[in-house]
């Protein structure tokens, strides 16, 4: 005779077997989610499968009180639509780690706290890119084309690049605000930048010498602007870049060995913009503003 303990285990299992050995089965389960009711005919439009394979797997979500119906119409149970809606957060995770397997293995993750790690699935459709070094500075076209129609941009840096500085030029001039978190060695860095008399490049070339002083007034103006807010953050983990406007969600981090990489991770989704954000706040409560006696002035 069979345990009671032996009995749950063996459900349990059963009732996993149901709702992920079956795509038909799944699916059916994330539609009847997201949209509600279905009669027959919208159930088979929609999945795209005869009617005949399908109905012995609705037969098995309604023996399981999953799914009702009512004079051909299914529906949800409340069961039904608790376990649809864990199962979709389920495959989102996985298809969020999945398509980007080496990425999640190779890097160091740390600086994401667990309860934002937690909800990772909320990425969606995410892309890695990888610049060859050939063109290791060189942003992709996409990425600057959103970056620049954006109307609001949140960054983090932790590791001093020109092309951080020049990103925010161009949001300054366009009057957008910008709020950007760094730690105290980039802050120390664009501040040694703006008061150092001894020139970043010694060269007698006139034009180069002419951008270099330009490029020392866009930092002046970095810390100057009404539309600039910034931040020091003084923790130890830390990613190595993050943006978020409201167009494009991009993510840099160090690899597990604590090496600099060339891939990072972008997202367009309104999900993962909204992760990213909750990324950013998780570092920007962690962080004061720039107290008056380290301004550049």
């Amino acid at each position: 005779m069979k345990s009671k303990a032996h009995t749950r285990v063996e459900t349990r299992s059963s009732l996993l077997d149901t709702l992920f050995l079956s795509e038909k089965r799944t699916n059916l389960l994330l539609l009847l989610k997201e949209e509600g009711p279905k009669n027959s005919e919208d159930i088979k439009d929609v999945l795209d499968f005869p009617w005949k394979s399908i109905t012995p797997q609705i037969k098995k979500l309604t023996d399981w009180g999953l799914v009702l119906e009512d004079h051909g119409v299914y529906s949800l149970s409340e069961m039904g639509a608790v376990i649809a809606s864990n199962a979709e957060f389920f495959l989102s995770t996985l298809s969020v780690y999945e398509d980007n397997l080496d990425f999640w293995s190779d890097h160091d993750v740390s600086p994401i706290p667990f309860h934002i790690l937690n909800k990772i699935g909320e990425l969606g459709y995410v892309r890695v890119i990888e610049p060859d070094f050939s063109n290791v500075f060189r942003i992709p076209e996409e990425v600057m084309t959103n970056l620049m129609s954006s109307k609001r941009i949140m960054s983090f840096i932790s590791i001093f690049h020109p092309f951080s500085l020049l990103l925010l030029f161009e949001y300054l001039q366009k009057d957008i605000e910008a709020t950007t978190i760094v730690t105290e060695k980039v802050l120390e860095a664009f501040q040694t930048e703006y008061h150092s008399d001894i020139p970043i490049l010694k060269t007698n070339n006139p034009i180069i010498n002419k951008a270099l002083i330009e490029y020392k007034k866009e930092i002046k103006n970095v810390f100057c602007s009404k539309a600039s807010n910034l931040l020091v953050y003084e923790g130890d983990l830390k990613p190595i870049s993050m943006i978020i406007t409201d167009k494009i969600f991009i993510l840099s981090l160090l690899d597990k060995k604590g090496r600099l990489t060339t891939r990072f991770l972008i997202a367009f989704e309104p999900q993962a913009l909204k992760w990213g954000e909750e990324l950013f706040m998780y570092y920007k409560e962690r962080s004061k503003s720039v107290p008056s006696s380290l301004s550049i002035l």
